[in-house]
């Protein structure tokens, strides 16, 4: 069970990833994230019974881009407000994810379905997680650091210093939100093939999911500016979530207490942040360097 845990720590970490993104870089507080989640499992799963789990979640990343971008469209093009744009394409999505899967609610895979994650070989479907929440953090780790990258993160600090240089800063928040939301679509693909199921309810909840991953990490990263440790810390909080999880159902037999925990969690991680007890520590761990 514990192997499990991890495994969807590891999936969980691109969502992580997608929120952190949009959230942290681009201080765009995006509401899509349920919808992307969804319909990346929804691509998923409907190419995976065509016997193409690869495609799935390739054609997953295009699609999770394509809500970004309406998000994007509804606040820049439309001015309606940030989180309003993302409530209407999560609304909306409710009905296109139904259409990806020809209005079925839900999907079991049969036994002989081939997803990327080899059935009853628990390892090796670790190692496979493991390595796309690596290879995806060292991604970012890099294209952040690229002349692009940097534009998308300027245009979340601030927008007037992108503009100033004659650039658009309406393009780099685009292109931030599409790749936040292609992350997240994956992560939905992933977790689906994982899971060997499909819910149209998938979504539901992820947004805290997400957040948590987050402020769990940056207990790790000491709140440093480092691109690098804040990659390794949603790793790491992806992780611990999933393990506070499987505590939770191991000693009440009830996933439903997992939301009212993931409140608990969250809260009390933002009071020991903002208690001081991150910076001492900082401080202490300089000392002894």
């Amino acid at each position: 069970m514990i192997l499990n845990a991890l495994t969807l720590g590891f999936i969980f970490a691109l969502l992580g990833f997608g929120i952190f993104l949009s959230f942290k870089i681009l201080n765009f507080t995006d509401l899509t994230a349920e919808a992307s989640f969804t319909l990346g499992a929804a691509i998923s799963v409907m190419l995976v019974n065509l016997g193409l789990p690869e495609v799935g979640l390739l054609l997953s990343l295009f699609g999770g881009a394509l809500s970004g971008f309406i998000t994007a469209f509804l606040h820049q093009r439309l001015g309606i407000d940030k989180v309003l744009s993302g409530i209407l394409t999560l609304t909306a999505f409710y009905t296109v994810n139904l259409l990806v899967t020809n209005f079925s609610p839900n999907f079991s895979l049969s036994k002989e379905t081939r997803t990327i994650f080899p059935r009853n070989e628990d390892l090796m479907a670790f190692f496979i997680a493991m390595g796309f929440a690596l290879i995806v953090g060292a991604f970012l780790v890099f294209f952040f650091r690229t002349r692009l990258g940097i534009s998308i993160r300027a245009s979340g600090d601030n927008e007037g210093v992108i503009e100033a240089h004659g650039k658009s800063a309406d393009f780099y928040q685009c292109f931030g939100l599409m790749l936040s939301n292609a992350l997240i679509a994956l992560s939905g693909a992933l977790f689906m093939q994982y899971q060997r199921y499909y819910d149209s309810t998938f979504g539901t909840g992820m947004m805290i999911v997400g957040v948590s991953c987050i402020v769990i990490g940056e207990i790790f990263t000491f709140k440093r500016h480092s691109l690098l440790l804040m990659v390794i810390g949603i790793i790491l909080g992806s992780l611990i979530y999933r393990l506070i999880y499987l505590l939770v159902i191991t000693y009440t037999g009830q996933p439903q207490y997992m939301k009212l925990v993931s409140a608990l969690a969250i809260i009390a991680f933002i009071v020991i942040s903002k208690s001081g007890l991150l910076l001492r520590l900082s401080k202490r761990r300089e000392r002894h360097a």
